[in-house]
């Protein structure tokens, strides 16, 4: 038996090791959060990390042969370090000069995050291999590990290693030939380039050859995505928002990422934007009304404050069903397209069978109905006797 069958026959318990390591890493280092009086910004990202963990774990395990769920897990080390560095911020206070090594690999850490989530995933995402045979494929790979191989050279950046709650603490891993350590840096940027080119095309040439299975697993990972960049403009004109956005968008990535390649409830996620995007759209328009109505009750007429708040709100109230409705049925249109058409399929199907009599009509007008709006391989209809 080879070491690959090997892995793969015992994956759960081969990815379970450094998951339980990560976690525990986590859990021990919560009391060194309180010790050092760190804030919430210095903690906002960890259960990204614990669903990083928990959801390379469940691929891998389930999908051992799939190199998706090792990438999280690979990810996932990366991200790590964030509550290792405060663990062994917190061990050095306490004089445990030990955990400067622990601290010192902080300085290659980024190579994990960059090359897992940011190179390999994109070329590898969903089915764990190229997108084909073509060389430009082995390329993009080849340039993605000498990208990590070259970039983990700033593991012997010498210098002071910055820790959370201010602590510093000289790199142990640092050499004295920083031209040296930054000339062989610098030889992984061309590599960055042709691993991000790759890996962008990579994703346009799934999404050009792909079936509506492998498409819908695109959408998943794209709706999330499309959400990691929120909390960074929301800092902008509403600091306190940031960090509650920042816990609920980021913790996506991961379990968008195991939906889509367990396929779980797979085909959901046009009816999630759709009624994501027309539940913004009408909060959007009710809160411009209810501020609208107040404003007009309050400041033009002759209405006191609470008379004017409370005609607003019921204003808004009676609003909302019809508003939702409209704003529903546009957004179905443009973002839900296919299951709008059923839908209407559908409808005027129930509407012809009210005043159809004839057996044989309906049995032919039920197969169309049935082929156009699922669109199946193969329509047949048994009639009971």
């Amino acid at each position: 038996m080879s070491v690959r069958q090997w892995v793969v026959r015992h994956a759960g318990v081969v990815a379970a090791v450094p998951a339980v390591i990560m976690l525990a890493s986590i859990v021990a280092s919560v009391p060194a959060v309180v010790s050092l009086g760190l804030s919430l910004d210095d903690v906002v990202l960890w259960p990204a990390i614990t669903a990083f963990i928990c959801c390379g774990w469940l691929l891998a395990a389930r999908r051992p042969a799939n190199a998706v769920g090792w990438l999280l897990l690979m990810t996932a080390a990366g991200l790590n370090f964030l509550p290792w560095s405060v663990l062994s911020a917190w061990l050095l206070e306490h004089g445990v000069s030990a955990a400067k090594w622990s601290a010192g690999l902080s300085g290659a850490s980024f190579v994990l995050n960059v090359g897992g989530l940011g190179l390999l995933l994109p070329l590898l995402f969903p089915d764990g291999r190229l997108p084909s045979q073509r060389r430009w494929w082995r390329i993009v790979l080849a340039a993605d590990l000498g990208y990590m191989l070259f970039a983990s050279v700033n593991l012997f950046q010498p210098g002071p290693v910055d820790l959370p709650g201010h602590v510093k603490v000289a790199n142990p891993f640092g050499v004295h030939h920083k031209a040296v350590v930054g000339a062989v840096i610098l030889c992984a940027l061309p590599m960055l380039l042709i691993g991000f080119a790759g890996a962008f095309s990579a994703i346009v040439a799934r999404w050009r050859q792909s079936d509506p299975a492998q498409r819908a697993q695109m959408k998943w990972v794209t709706a999330s995505l499309v959400l990691a960049p929120v909390p960074f403009m929301v800092h902008d004109w509403w600091a306190a928002a940031d960090n509650t956005v920042t816990l609920v968008a980021f913790p996506l990535v991961p379990i968008t990422i195991a939906v889509s390649v367990l396929r779980y409830r797979l085909y959901e996620i046009d009816r999630i934007v759709s009624r994501a995007v027309s539940y913004l759209l009408v909060t959007g328009l009710l809160v411009g009304v209810y501020v609208g109505c107040v404003a007009l009750l309050t400041s033009l007429l002759s209405f006191g404050s609470s008379v004017g708040v409370a005609a607003s709100t019921l204003a808004a109230a009676a609003l909302f069903q019809p508003l939702r409705r409209r704003v529903q049925h546009r957004v179905d249109r443009r973002f839900n397209r296919e299951g709008y058409d059923a839908a209407r399929t559908i409808d005027a199907f129930a509407g012809r069978l009210r005043d159809e009599i004839d057996p044989d009509l309906v049995r032919g007008d039920l197969l169309a109905v049935a082929a156009s709006a699922i669109q199946p391989a193969t329509v047949s209809l048994w009639v009971r006797a």
